[in-house]
């Protein structure tokens, strides 16, 4: 014991060498639910290891980043993209004297809220809630608590500290900002109160995430784009081509060594105004050429497609279920698609009431879904299958 309140003791001093600008462990708010402290792990490195094992965090491995379901294995995947935020905001973060503790758990666990499809799932969700009426409709960053809160552990949740939920709930990577302030002043008992993407993370750790996440995926999908054959490298504007690059290391090189110079002893996470209008014009070159392409637009249409289908099929077998009650409408229902044993699953176990809305379930559940667990319960249940 008295080795293990060493090891603590010389973790928490490394920690004091931090920028003043950093988060301590020590300063952190805590939990909803208080823990037994760890001997060998500080709170935030806790947070990195309960996300990395948890079953959210597995599943981004078969979700998209921009192009769906590739065949090609080297094509980047929302696993990939987390995993590039995490190793790129921890460098930055090491360099600025961040705590590269608190910045991997927020950076791994950023996008876990993100639906199949990627943000063509997000825009199908956001579109049906919208007509139903729902309030504020579906965002993944909102999403995101509500899935390390609510939607694991058998509706428990992680039980992450208030710093990293902070982290996730406003990342925004589609807000391009030339500079990203913490907003220290807001009270982080209050998560669950910010619907929308106007909010700045409370932390300097929480705010290089953010802007970091658009520095990975920006030049990785100029590089996924080459490899699809939807641009060519003679197509990139000269002025990104030599003053950023074409290859993603580069890019990412340019926008990293920006970053640490102009936010180097500050309160806030910056690019220059040089860099950050030539990330603006590859932002636009991306969007014109690859996210809107014809051939990306052609496979999303297929995909929303599917999502929509399968959200109002999933109602119907809802309410005739009698939210799983009835179990021979379901045995009928899992002669064809026996993949919907999972919705009851997951009915079971999370903690839904009578009172809860039919399409809160559904939504969780889809948001939930892989690309391919999204094709295959699709198959099944659209798809005829043999009688004899």
């Amino acid at each position: 014991m008295h080795q293990n309140a060493n090891i603590r003791k010389r973790l928490l001093q490394d920690e004091e060498k931090l920028s003043p600008f950093a988060r301590r462990s020590s300063e952190s708010l805590g939990r909803c639910r208080p823990i037994t402290r760890d001997p060998f792990r500080l709170e935030f490195a806790r947070d990195e290891t309960r996300i990395v094992h948890s079953p959210p965090f597995r599943r981004l491995k078969h979700k998209s980043q921009v192009f769906l379901s590739p065949d090609n294995d080297h094509i980047c995947t929302r696993m990939e993209h987390v995993l590039h935020v995490s190793s790129i905001a921890s460098v930055v973060g090491r360099c600025l004297g961040l705590n590269t503790d608190l910045i991997n758990a927020i950076a791994k666990a950023h996008d876990l809220g993100h639906p199949p499809y990627g943000h063509v799932g997000e825009r199908v969700l956001d579109g049906i809630l919208e007509k139903m009426g729902v309030k504020n409709g579906f965002k993944h960053e909102m999403h995101g608590l509500r899935v390390v809160d609510k939607l694991t552990n058998y509706g428990d949740g992680l039980n992450l500290t208030y710093e990293v939920r902070d982290g996730i709930i406003t990342h925004c990577g589609e807000s391009f900002e030339q500079e990203v302030i913490p907003d220290r002043g807001r009270d982080l008992r209050e998560l669950e109160e910010i619907i929308d993407r106007a909010y700045h993370p409370a932390t300097l750790e929480g705010c290089l995430v953010r802007m970091v996440d658009r520095i990975a995926y920006l030049g990785r999908d100029l590089e996924d784009g080459l490899k699809a054959g939807l641009v060519r490298k003679s197509d990139v504007p000269a002025v990104i081509a030599r003053e950023l690059g074409i290859d993603n290391g580069k890019i990412v090189g340019r926008l990293v060594n920006d970053t640490i110079a102009n936010s180097l002893d500050t309160d806030t996470i910056r690019l220059s105004d040089e860099v950050f209008e030539l990330m603006n014009k590859l932002k636009e070159f991306n969007y014109a050429r690859i996210y809107r392409h014809e051939e990306v637009e052609r496979k999303a249409r297929k995909a929303e497609h599917i999502l929509k289908e399968l959200f109002a099929e999933c109602m119907t077998i809802l309410e005739r279920s009698e939210r799983g009650r009835n179990t021979t409408y379901i045995n009928d229902v899992l002669k064809d698609a026996p993949s919907i044993s999972v919705l009851f699953d997951f009915i079971k176990n999370s903690n839904f009431t009578e009172e809860t809305p039919a399409w809160r379930i559904i939504t969780d559940y889809i948001a939930g879904m892989t690309d391919v667990f999204a094709q295959r319960t699709y198959l099944q249940l659209f798809l005829p299958t043999p009688v004899i």
